[in-house]
């Protein structure tokens, strides 16, 4: 992308950014807790093929009189907002997608400071939890990559050989954000983001064209492909067992 390009995306960020300051604007009355935007607006980036993501925090019981979910155009902008009780959202369960979403929205409206407790709260990531997505991560990474790709070409099926290193690949993804304390994106953003981690084995990027590049079905092709994988894994590995404090011997004995 051009220089000019990033300056164009930059004035369509505020120009967003404007709008839904303005359209969020109408929510902030008696019964609303909170506004947060979520998606690229909250994140600093903004192109054609982003709308705006609004959600709207409400007391439970709290009639807003509008449709409590909906999507509309605006402006020029097409708006994607929700409201949604604040209650539910405290005595609910977040998972690892919303969690990572909501870690890095952008507060618009919060009074009483309730937003930023409930986010800082809800969106973190539990030591003992990425322990075992280390873990996790690491052993099924090799296991699919290793054994369960064999198996499928000793059954005569390669298609299912060659996806199983796809599936390596998303376990070696998890346990890289988790090495890095970082929160697993949700599956559309999952692989612009690990690209952009703090730390990385050496390679990385050349190794995962490598890995994503399936030429043919052949069993060559998969050794490939295997090779590239298992290059970026046994760095990963290192890092694990350091962090976690094992060696992998132990890690297989858990999942």
């Amino acid at each position: 992308m051009e220089s000019r390009d990033f300056e164009f995306e930059s004035e369509r960020l505020a120009s967003a950014l404007a709008v839904a300051e303005e359209f969020a604007s109408r929510f902030r009355r008696e019964g609303v807790v909170g506004i947060v935007f979520l998606g690229g607006i909250a994140r600093g980036y903004f192109d054609r093929f982003s709308d705006i993501d609004v959600i709207i925090f409400k007391k439970r019981g709290v009639d807003l009189g509008v449709r409590a979910e909906y999507e509309l155009e605006y402006k020029g902008f097409r708006i994607d907002y929700e409201i949604v009780d604040y209650e539910d959202m405290v005595e609910s369960e977040w998972g690892m997608e919303m969690r990572w979403a909501f870690s890095r929205a952008r507060i618009f409206y919060d009074p009483e400071g309730k937003i930023r407790s409930l986010i800082d709260g809800k969106a973190r990531l539990g030591d003992e939890e990425r322990r075992w997505l280390i873990i996790e991560g690491v052993t099924q990474s090799d296991w699919y990559c290793n054994t369960v790709s064999e198996s499928w070409i000793y059954r005569g099926d390669p298609v299912s050989a060659h996806l199983s290193i796809y599936y390596a690949l998303e376990e070696l993804v998890k346990a890289l954000f988790m090495l890095n304390n970082e929160l697993l994106p949700g599956g559309k953003w999952r692989f612009y983001m690990v690209q952009r981690l703090k730390w990385l084995p050496r390679g990385f990027n050349e190794k995962l064209r490598e890995i994503l590049l399936l030429r043919d079905f052949s069993v060559r092709e998969l050794e490939r492909r295997r090779s590239a994988l298992n290059h970026l894994w046994r760095q990963v590995l290192l890092r694990a067992e350091k962090e976690v404090g094992m060696k992998f011997s132990e890690f297989r004995k858990l999942v």
